[in-house]
């Protein structure tokens, strides 16, 4: 009997410091996250940062940055700070002219939220980021636990049965060895089945507590614009983004596709801009813009709320200058696009139900194989109809392709959307893929028939 209360105190040792008194273990590097990328228009430059996934902290924090081709190379000076402090001394970053990337190692000391700072000379743009905690999860601390406690149980049996003067002791220890090694396996098999331990995104803290009610979305964002611009002339456009419900700043956006913030600019006469602004304070938003023309500009703000869904925010800016037209596109079929032949094919143009909308590119009758990804995905499709409906349609990466970064050339030479149309009319389409660094806009014109009556 007595041999067997000693048993079970060995075990109920083990399981408690399996459970409770276990070191932690690194979990898969140390930190959880993954790279994030950030479309941006600083000035005169169409850059995509990517912040990459940080190992341990402290440690190092590796920033690419790809410019577009069209877009001017030189210098921009990088630095990273702890959201709302003094950031450490900035690091000059040569990015090359006509499309490519460069990087810089940068340093992060701490997780939680943290800025990007990337100043071209001019403007100091400012990218929200967090470096999330290291946060173990209790089936492999119990797995980590279970056979370091073997171990040394293992160890402390054969101790007790070479040296040890009562017969007891090493088979209880190493009963409790053994019983180590079950409940570490146990949690391995389980593992699977439980719940990952959950970081606070806004934080990348450990969530000490579950919320037991779902919060409440946030309201609908407003979008404020002041500019003066000029037809033929570069100059910045200021947005604004207040709360619907208090008018303060909205500061808590996260990327959404691979931007905070994306802007259609669609001009009076058939103009299309596609711009991604860059923050430059809390609900402040920058972009440099160059109209074709005079007259009315809408502005159409794509973005999302930590906590709430994609929202659409609309705002209007008037250009001096005469009103120019582009010329009106043609429809489906062929058409040369950047250096490719892009063929654009349509299916059930009807107000209401899906259609199938396609591009395939090629070169000299070859079909292109080295399209890059753009803000994360194969390809984008911005549409404008009657009364104002705009939508923003992405094609997925192939999923047989690379991971979606600007870096890899894999994709092609089909690119395909699925949209409703919410209205009948005409409707102008702009597709736009990536090659070659550059983005290639094709832009088509397509009539939606109205539903049949009673269907």
């Amino acid at each position: 009997m007595r041999s067997i209360r000693h048993g079970l105190l060995v075990v109920a040792a083990v399981a408690v410091a399996m459970l409770g008194g276990a070191a932690p273990a690194f979990a898969h590097g140390g930190v959880v996250g993954q790279d994030l990328r950030v479309a941006a228009s600083l000035g005169e430059r169409e850059l995509t940062l990517i912040i990459r996934r940080v190992g341990a902290v402290p440690g190092p924090l590796r920033v690419d940055v790809v410019n577009h081709a069209g877009s001017p190379g030189g210098s921009l000076t990088v630095a990273v700070a702890p959201r709302n402090a003094v950031p450490g001394a900035p690091v000059e970053l040569p990015v090359p002219g006509g499309g490519g990337s460069a990087g810089v190692d940068l340093h992060v000391d701490r997780a939680g939220p943290w800025e990007l700072r990337v100043d071209d000379g001019r403007e100091t743009a400012r990218f929200p980021f967090v470096v999330p905690a290291a946060v173990t999860p209790l089936p492999e601390r119990v797995v980590t636990g279970g056979y370091a406690t073997a171990g040394a149980l293992l160890i402390a049996a054969l101790g007790a049965a070479a040296f040890g003067r009562r017969s007891w002791p090493a088979p209880v220890l190493g009963g409790g060895a053994g019983a180590a090694v079950v409940v570490a396996v146990t949690a391995g098999l389980l593992a699977p089945q439980l719940p990952a331990p959950e970081v606070d995104p806004a934080t990348g803290l450990p969530l000490t507590t579950r919320p037991g009610t779902a919060a409440m979305a946030p309201p609908h964002v407003g979008l404020l614009a002041a500019a003066a611009p000029v037809a033929g002339e570069r100059s910045p456009i200021d947005l604004r983004l207040v709360d619907g419900g208090t008018g303060r700043p909205v500061d808590d956006l996260v990327v959404h596709h691979d931007a905070l913030l994306h802007l259609v600019v669609l001009g009076p006469g058939g103009q299309f801009a596609h711009l991604h602004p860059v923050r430059t304070g809390p609900g402040e938003y920058r972009v440099w813009f160059r109209p074709a023309s005079g007259g009315e500009h809408r502005l159409h703000a794509e973005l999302e709320r930590r906590g709430g869904g994609v929202q659409l925010a609309s705002a209007t800016v008037r250009a001096d200058g005469p009103v120019a037209a582009e010329p009106v596109p043609a429809g489906v079929g062929e058409r040369d696009a950047g250096g490719m032949t892009a063929r654009i094919t349509a299916s059930s143009l009807v107000a209401g139900e899906p259609s199938v909308l396609t591009a395939e590119f090629g070169v000299d009758g070859r079909p292109v194989r080295d399209l890059q990804p753009w803000l994360g995905m194969a390809g984008h499709l911005i549409t404008a109809g009657p009364g104002g409906t705009v939508g923003h349609v992405h094609a997925m990466p192939d999923p047989t392709a690379a991971a979606p970064d600007e870096t890899v050339a894999t994709g092609g030479p089909r690119v395909e959307f699925v949209y409703t149309f919410p209205t009948p009319g005409r409707h102008r389409l702009w597709f736009q893929v990536e090659r070659g660094y550059r983005i290639v806009t094709v832009p088509v014109e397509v009539d939606v028939a109205a539903p049949e009556v009673g269907s």
